[in-house]
């Protein structure tokens, strides 16, 4: 350790002699050969400027707040002092953990992994990327080997089970904690796991923060122990103390080029679709608010068979299919359209990214200079679009308030293509998953919107200047349901009806289904519906359709979970019933309102008589084998059992398969019904078909087997026997001839 702190106090000498204004080469930096080596064969020679600004005092020891433009290097920043702080340590894996790398997404994390491995390949250090989503076998190796990483990278959720769990990790000589993407962990999401995680930590570390927003995070530095820490900024290219916070200028790259439409709600998707089909050769980010429209608009956009790859990424996926469409986009050099929620829009590394659209109003303004930062990366030059609804204009005033400033664009009304609006509603009649998925995008859109239009009635709206952009009563919520090809509105959410009660007449009930089976023809009756005219329409209206169509029932909204999942929508079948087949109903009569209340009274009688027996003769699904022994074990079945009884009902014997139970295990009479409605105990029910109905199952199989070949023996035998008894052929010498030749006769 001696050595090691004489190299140290001699690189910090070296150091304060360096002026960062003339290092325009990493060489010119007292780093190791290793990590110069591993710079130059990754094509990293120049430093940016926060490279520049953060590598001095990061390599001296001191802690450090940098904040700078999205893709600006801020990755090599700390992954440099990282490095040559466990060279000049001379740790081994024997030391443990020496630095942690904690970032809010797993995506990140990986990210920055990939970049350690490449600028570390000549260094002898271990590393370990720790996250959720892992298979079990990744996570027992995780788990086991954690002790032994020099490196961690990870996000706070399994850093903090891990330190809380896991025995075998031990941080007492961690001396490096960076916290990448800092204003987001610093975020409540995270505040319980990154207080976890400080606790268990030694005070005496040294902290790096980096963020192209750092604006608020200056506030909460004492929560992680900072001594003195040195804020830098890329903007300025000045150094300053704590005591000093960053300006309110949020600062964007000079080469990206910014944009805004104003689109209304019913038109998006018809803009989106139009911009997108313009744009077909091009690498394009669009982000959504919630997972459900991501999820709605990938599918809807699969089937439209647009000119351009259409993937998605949202949170609920997979973590594997997550990894997946990451590299499928990163590796795509264009034609490929991504679309994502928020889990994209920090500190991603998409090379080549054209375009970056944001089909949403952000929700905060740290959101819109994060999600733009995912082109114009490393001098590269970019474009950004936003669109905004006309009540959401109010944003642009903001942004250029913190020196952000928007060009307008127009679509013309004449260059729009209407297909998505014109064929969506055909393909929801053709996809009952489709339906669901966009109700679902319905949904979670309006009540997203309307929670962000909640917090500017509350004292949170100080905290979030973009809560008054946000006005629910402002949405055109029947047409916003039409352009997503949905015919009504089944439901609303109870966020927008306490901020908009008078939205009630917009939900519209669905259509009783009533089917012919004689005719091959359904009838749909709707309930009384108001038409946007205010016009009552008649009570009950019979239109034929298909037989093979199908009718969605409606299901509310608070009865489906707002988390998304990865698996397959819940759908609910629809509701077949029959009518009789008289001269009273034919399929296209009419029911009018002015029917006797008698006549009424037996149509619908006899509707729900053929109800109930309809029911049975609906085509159950085929179950397997394992639901079938599922159901058994709920309806109290004995499997492979029978009762054999004599002509007075009296129980004479009970067989499992054709082997006869002892008589201990024989129900009697009075407990028939009793013995029936126990539950199966497994333990008994295995020892019984091991111990005694294997056995006798054997006797009965050597039984069978010995006869068989008693059998085969007996009609071997008989063969023989009758082979014997014949007569052979009989032998004849000719008299009146010389050669003794050989005749055979019968």
């Amino acid at each position: 350790m001696t050595y090691s702190s004489d190299i140290q106090s001699l690189n910090k000498e070296r150091l304060e002699n360096v002026d960062i204004s003339k290092c325009n080469f990493f060489t010119q930096f007292p780093l190791s050969k290793a990590t110069l080596k591993g710079l130059k064969m990754s094509g990293y020679t120049k430093p940016t400027p926060i490279q520049k600004l953060v590598l001095k005092p990061a390599l001296q020891g001191q802690d450090v707040v940098a904040e700078a433009p999205t893709g600006s290097g801020k990755t090599i920043a700390f992954v440099i002092p990282i490095l040559e702080l466990l060279h000049q340590s001379k740790v081994s894996m024997l030391d443990g953990p020496v630095a942690i790398i904690l970032t809010p997404t797993r995506e990140l994390s990986r990210q920055i992994f990939s970049v350690f491995a490449k600028i570390a390949r000549e260094h002898r250090f271990t590393m370990m990327n720790i996250m959720g989503g892992k298979v079990s076998v990744l996570k027992d190796h995780e788990w086991n080997s954690i002790a032994r990483a020099n490196i961690l990278i990870g996000t706070p959720g399994r850093m903090a089970q891990h330190q809380t769990e896991n025995s075998l990790l031990d941080t007492s000589n961690l001396k490096l904690l960076v916290l990448d993407e800092a204003d987001r962990l610093l975020d409540p999401t995270f505040r319980e796991d990154l207080e976890v995680i400080l606790q268990n930590l030694t005070p005496d570390r040294q902290t790096l923060l980096f963020s192209a927003t750092l604006t608020k995070a200056t506030d909460q530095l004492v929560r992680l122990s900072m001594r003195n820490p040195t804020i830098v900024s890329v903007n300025n290219k000045t150094t300053s103390a704590c005591s000093t916070a960053p300006s309110n200028e949020l600062h964007t790259p000079d080469e990206l080029l910014q944009y805004y439409a104003v689109v209304p709600l019913e038109q998006k998707l018809d803009t989106l679709w139009t911009f997108l089909q313009s744009h077909c050769k091009k690498k394009i980010i669009v982000f959504f608010s919630t997972q459900k429209q991501v999820r709605y608009v990938y599918e809807l956009f699969q089937l439209l068979r647009p000119y351009f790859k259409t993937l998605q990424l949202r949170g609920n996926m997979n973590q594997q299919k997550r990894f997946q469409v990451y590299d499928r986009f990163a590796n795509s050099p264009h034609g490929s359209v991504l679309l994502a929620t928020n889990l994209a829009e920090r500190g991603l590394d998409f090379p080549n990214v054209h375009w970056v659209v944001q089909f949403d109003c952000p929700h905060y303004v740290e959101d819109y200079i994060h999600r733009i930062g995912r082109t114009a990366r490393h001098g590269h030059t970019g474009r950004s679009l936003l669109f905004l609804l006309p009540s959401e204009s109010s944003l642009i005033d903001i942004l250029a308030k913190h020196s952000v400033v928007l060009r307008p664009v127009k679509f013309p009304e004449s260059r729009l293509q209407r297909r998505v609006s014109k064929e969506s509603s055909s393909l929801l009649a053709r996809k009952l998953e489709l339906t669901q998925s966009a109700r679902l995008a319905f949904s979670a859109y309006i009540r997203d919107y309307c929670l962000m239009a909640r917090i500017n009635s509350t004292k949170q709206h100080k905290r979030n200047e973009t809560s008054g952009v946000f006005n629910a009563k402002a949405l055109p919520v029947e047409k916003y349901a039409n352009s997503l090809g949905l015919p009504f509105i089944s439901s609303l959410p109870k966020e927008y009806l306490q901020l908009v009660p008078d939205a009630v007449k917009f939900i519209k009930s669905f259509p009783t289904v009533v089917a012919s089976s004689s005719d091959n023809v359904i009838q749909l009756s709707t309930s009384t519906i108001n038409d946007d005219r205010g016009d009552e329409l008649s009570t009950v209206n019979s239109e034929s359709i298909p037989s093979t169509s199908a009718a969605l029932v409606a299901v509310k909204d608070d009865n489906i979970d707002n988390t998304d999942s990865d698996d397959n929508l819940l759908v609910r079948k629809p509701l077949n019933t029959f009518i009789p087949n008289s001269s009273e109903l034919k399929p296209l009569d009419l029911v009018e309102n002015s029917s006797t209340d008698d006549e009424n009274k037996n149509i619908q009688n006899a509707i729900n008589e053929l109800k109930t027996s309809g029911k049975s003769t609906n085509k159950s699904k085929k179950l397997g084998r394992m639901q079938l022994a599922k159901r058994e074990l709920r309806q109290k079945i004995r499997s492979h059992r029978k009762l054999e009884f004599d002509d007075e009902g009296h129980v004479i014997c009970e067989k499992i398969g054709d082997i006869p139970v002892a008589k201990p295990l024989l129900i009697a009479d009075d407990q028939i019904e009793v013995e029936s409605y126990e539950m199966l105990n497994i333990d008994k029910e295995r020892h019984l078909l091991h111990d005694i109905i294997d056995k006798e199952d054997k006797k009965v199989w050597r039984q069978r087997i010995r006869e068989r070949h008693q059998a085969e023996r007996k009609k071997l035998k008989e063969e023989r026997r009758k082979l014997s008894q014949s007569n052979g052929p009989k032998i004849r010498l000719k008299e009146h001839s010389s050669d003794s030749n050989i005749e055979e006769s019968e």
